[in-house]
């Protein structure tokens, strides 16, 4: 995630050199004028030129623009940028992330412009792909700002919003969503952190953390489930001639074997009984008794 963020002045200063002319136009213009001596002409008509230079230049930077003035007349002024050209008045044109209008000598910012050429308009926001646009007008000065969005089921979240996905709380971080931990089912605001487990009556809740950035949540039974019967923990009991006992962590652990008679053989022993082998052995996961 990241914030970019780009600051511009409302208008740029444009510097004029004059030449043979006394110019009168207002300060608000912010134009920064230098008068030089007066070149007399033929007539009674007085001639000259305007020489325009980017700000901070002086009036023979090879961006220079030279305009001529007859009897006082002074034409509109183009926007002279450094690194940008001139722009005749009224012209628009896009520099960086400001797009520009030229108003008699003043580039004045109009809009933003973001990298895919979307246009944010003055005071506006505008969201596309997960990012942010702001075009913030702060005074005399413009800042455009990017900043990276969380995007989830459709919804965009700032960063540092929390919401529900399912059974998890998540956070829009400036590197991706992340997971806080899980709802408790049933509940409201009961949450569990990853790693977390929780016994609420007859069930275990887990959040379990099974890899970076990966979380599970389980809810079993307190106890051991076999064949839809629940059992204690530490409860015995025995199930088609095997023995069971039931573990903490719900899993059955089998003991051994018992016959009709309730003669008990233990897991992986042979017992003679009157001539005839009982016996109780398991291959893979099932346990087997034979006589």
């Amino acid at each position: 995630m990241f914030t970019f963020s780009t600051l511009h002045y409302l208008r740029s200063i444009v510097q004029c050199h004059i030449l043979s002319l006394r110019l009168l136009q207002p300060m608000s213009r912010l134009l920064l004028l230098v008068l030089l001596p007066f070149i007399s002409g033929e007539s009674e008509n007085e001639i000259g030129e305007i020489v325009l230079s980017p700000h901070g230049m002086g009036k023979d930077h090879t961006q220079r623009v030279v305009l001529p003035v007859s009897n006082g007349h002074i034409p509109p002024l183009p926007c002279v940028l450094l690194n940008a050209g001139a722009h005749e008045h009224g012209q628009t044109f896009t520099k960086g992330n400001f797009h520009y209008m030229c108003n008699n000598g003043t580039a004045e910012v109009v809009a933003c412009i973001a990298e895919d050429s979307s246009v944010i308009q003055l005071g506006r926001t505008f969201v596309r792909n997960g990012i942010r646009h702001k075009c913030n007008v702060n005074g005399d000065s413009v800042t455009y700002e990017q900043e990276s969005m969380c995007f989830e089921n459709g919804i965009h979240y700032n960063v540092g919003d929390s919401f529900r996905n399912g059974s998890f709380k998540l956070t829009c971080g400036r590197d991706g969503v992340a997971i806080e931990g899980c709802y408790l089912q049933n509940e409201a605001t009961g949450i569990l952190a990853p790693g977390e487990s929780r016994i609420v009556g007859k069930y275990r809740h887990e959040c379990e953390k099974v890899a970076e950035g990966k979380v599970r949540y389980t809810v079993k039974v307190v106890g051991c489930v076999k064949d839809d019967r629940v059992f204690n923990v530490g409860q015995v009991f025995t199930d088609k001639h095997i023995r069971y006992q039931c573990q903490l962590d719900g899993t059955l652990n089998v003991m051994g074997c018992v016959d009709e008679g309730g003669m008990f053989i233990e897991l992986g022993r042979d017992l003679l009984v009157n001539g005839m082998v009982h016996r109780c052995y398991k291959i893979d996961r099932t346990t087997f008794f034979h006589k």
